[in-house]
């Protein structure tokens, strides 16, 4: 017969369970105090390590017409260099769409976009060698705003549009309306630790790699598809960031696969570590936002009507933006009751790094646009921009359904 356990009410529960509301030391915390937190570039390395560095072109648009690595090849120090030729696997990173090739083949679509990798003894003798390839490009005039992106119509990804009750009819019936845009710039992450791998060649054909990245099964993923190896073959040891904020959501992995088709082509360990200037040219933002707006609303601020386009910069691929313009379309009622609404986000192309996640992730661009209008609304009307703010709330009396059919 089995004893059956007894209550043990006299057991004191273990330390951490119930210290809601104590102080509790970060696991890392001394670590990192102290400066002993070992990131990335604070491994060490075997003493066959080599390093890598990418070139491109001061070029925007264009075609690409001639590469010629020569000049890089001879260069002292410099081991291999290569091109998107040279990749055995896939060539396009693409997260979730296509769009982002591991070095640029064809076409050029932003200053400094990788053209060629270089491996080299050291890490200067790379990035010295890396400017030297003699690379020409058919230029085209580049892309660089709303304007010319609209006259382009070029977007990454469809428009498409929030609809709920007849905004138009609401528009026409609202006593006051009201135009307004709104320009939202980007912001660089600016993580303390920048982009940087490191990939050692393993027995078994495979690779470990060592990446600063917020997404390492997506590394593992993309350095396997770039290899033509199984997943299996690529682990990837991701220990902490020195920041990431988005920025390595998905922009971490194109460093790890360059580091990896080297370090696989020459049977040595790679670093790969891109200087603060070119991790801030090479890599996306923060989307920029155009937003522009139609409002109707009654002589006591009570918002009746929205017509809102969503104007976001994307860069010169998918990436993330899909979402991200999703995001900020879900963010432009913010906090407010909108009984008639329609809300379309657009998707431009740049020629630019393409933008990408960072904090909010498209939401304060929403957000943004939500409190422009309740401000522009309280002056039309001459009341106080909170009290038009608390009579806009989700309310019962008011409303609870959100412009993309969630009640509240």
């Amino acid at each position: 017969m089995i004893d059956e356990p007894q209550a043990a009410d006299h057991l004191v529960p273990p330390t951490g369970v119930n210290d809601i509301g104590a102080s509790k030391k970060h696991e890392s915390a001394q670590l990192h105090v102290t400066g002993s937190a070992r990131y990335v570039d604070d491994i060490p390395v075997p003493s066959n390590c080599m390093h890598a560095y990418v070139g491109g072109t001061a070029t925007a648009s264009g075609t690409i017409t001639r590469i010629d690595t020569t000049a890089v090849a001879q260069a002292p120090g410099v081991v291999d260099v290569i091109t998107a030729a040279d990749i055995v696997g896939h060539k396009d990173i693409g997260p979730v769409f296509p769009g982002d090739p591991l070095l640029a083949e064809d076409q050029v679509n932003y200053v400094g976009q990788p053209i060629i990798a270089v491996l080299a003894h050291s890490r200067d003798a790379a990035r010295k060698a890396a400017q030297l390839a003699n690379i020409e490009v058919q230029s085209l005039a580049p892309i660089l705003d709303l304007q010319a992106a609209q006259q382009a119509q070029r977007t990454v990804r469809p428009s498409h549009s929030l609809h709920k009750g007849d905004a138009q009819q609401a528009m026409l019936a609202a006593p006051r309306q009201l135009n307004l845009e709104q320009r939202i710039n980007g912001q660089e992450h600016f993580y303390l630790e920048g982009q940087v791998a490191l990939v050692l060649p393993q027995e078994n054909g495979g690779v470990l790699v060592y990446s600063s990245s917020q997404h390492p099964s997506e590394v593992q993923k993309l350095v396997a598809e770039v290899l033509a190896v199984p997943m299996h073959q690529v682990v990837v040891d991701m220990r902490r960031m020195g920041g990431g904020f988005g920025g390595k959501e998905t922009q971490a992995a194109q460093w790890a696969c360059l580091a990896a088709v080297l370090a696989v082509r020459n049977q040595v360990p790679v670093k790969l570590r891109l200087g603060r200037s070119d991790d801030m040219r090479l890599t996306g933002k923060r989307h920029a936002f155009v937003n522009q707006a139609k409002v109707g609303f009654d002589d006591e601020g009570q918002i009746l009507a929205v017509q809102a386009e969503l104007n976001g910069l994307c860069g010169c691929s998918p990436d993330l933006s899909d979402a991200i313009v999703d995001r900020a379309m879900f963010h432009t009622d913010n906090a407010y009751y909108l009984p008639a609404a329609k809300i379309t986000g657009h998707r431009w192309f740049q020629n630019t790094a393409s933008q990408t996640a960072f904090r909010g992730f498209g939401g304060p661009q929403g957000v943004m646009l939500a409190e422009q209008m309740l401000d522009d609304v309280a002056r039309a009307v001459g009341r106080d921009p909170l009290s038009v703010r608390l009579a806009n709330l989700y309310s019962e009396r008011r409303g609870l359904v959100t412009p993309y059919h969630q009640t509240v």
